[in-house]
């Protein structure tokens, strides 16, 4: 006798929110409960190509990220390209998160700060040269120069908190302050860019960009872009959830050239399938497959022309692990 066991949790957690250190533009966080109960260590994602690019990402025994790491390799040859490595607070709280962009020797150091009800209250961003050997640096703009700082990380620790403060006050830096508020039966969330390090010069104006959430019951319903802080009655983004996942992101809907994305689920709520629409049009979608024990097994991109850009340039990606 067969016995079938409906998985608990899902492997992704589909969000429409952006996080520039996953695989594609759209967020597939994954699943800190399906991470944990299973005890997995790394997640490797790559192609059979001898040319190419492959993620790696590494956990907590709790199921929280550690680290990412995006390698281009050309048969075996290998560069890393980023890396980012995140520190938690004891709650588990993200208390500080780096990235390391070795093209130009780049280190961004993002610091967290939270309200008493555990919302992001502000983000610090750091900019800091890490002087790396044999590397191009970032034209006539360095930042802070902290030769090694990239090594210091990859040891999973972090300058001083002397060095924060003092560019802190010398407003060398940038951020992201958060405000909450509700308007009509909406939660909003307000996150707004500042250039700080513009006080330098005298700048009184260091407001750079402005974004707006919006949520109803729990769930994100529409976006606004406040471009260079100005007002903006127009959404850019507008969510369709149901059952509590996300069905349907659409980009620019007042736009005669608008996108969309379409998300299908299997019946273990794993994400399977996610189509992009422009203009009516499909031009890509992401094809997601697991095993029957809900582990991701390989991810494929599908699209009508495979040579239109990069990021829809056909490929897939195998998923291998390593558990505790």
């Amino acid at each position: 006798m067969l016995f079938c066991r409906a998985q608990v949790s899902s492997f992704f957690n589909v969000a429409p929110f952006e996080d520039d250190d996953y695989f594609t533009k759209t967020v597939f966080p994954f699943n800190p409960t399906f991470i944990k109960s299973h005890r997995i260590k790394n997640i490797l994602l790559q192609t059979g190509d001898t040319i190419g690019v492959k993620y790696s990402y590494s956990f907590t025994p709790d199921g929280s990220i550690e680290s990412m790491t995006s390698i281009r390799y050309d048969r075996k040859e290998t560069d890393t390209a980023f890396y980012t490595r995140y520190y938690y607070r004891a709650e588990g709280l993200i208390d500080k998160k780096a990235r390391i962009d070795y093209r130009d020797g780049i280190v961004q150091v993002s610091s967290y700060r939270y309200d008493q009800k555990n919302r992001v209250d502000s983000i610090q961003i750091f900019t800091l040269n890490s002087k790396m050997p044999n590397r191009l640096q970032n034209s006539d703009w360095q930042g802070e120069p902290i030769p090694g700082v990239d090594k210091l990380i990859l040891k999973g620790a972090l300058p001083e908190a002397s060095l924060w403060k003092r560019m802190t006050a010398e407003n060398e830096y940038s951020s992201w302050q958060y405000r909450y508020y509700t308007e009509n039966k909406y939660e909003a969330e307000e996150r707004t860019e500042y250039f700080n390090f513009r006080k330098k010069s005298g700048n009184s104006d260091t407001c750079y960009q402005k974004k707006t959430y919006y949520t109803l019951d729990g769930f994100p319903a529409v976006l606004f872009l406040h471009n260079g802080c100005d007002a903006n009655k127009f959404p850019d983004e507008l969510y369709q959830y149901k059952d509590g996942l996300l069905l349907q992101l659409r980009h620019a809907p007042s736009s005669s050239e608008a996108k969309t994305e379409k998300y299908t689920y299997d019946k273990n709520r794993n994400l399977v399938l996610m189509e992009d629409i422009w203009s009516g049009e499909k031009v890509s979608e992401l094809v997601m497959s697991y095993d029957n024990k809900g582990f991701l097994t390989s991810i494929q991109r599908k699209s009508n022309e495979a040579d239109r850009i990069y990021y829809f340039q056909d490929r897939t990606l195998k998923a291998t692990y390593r558990f505790f």
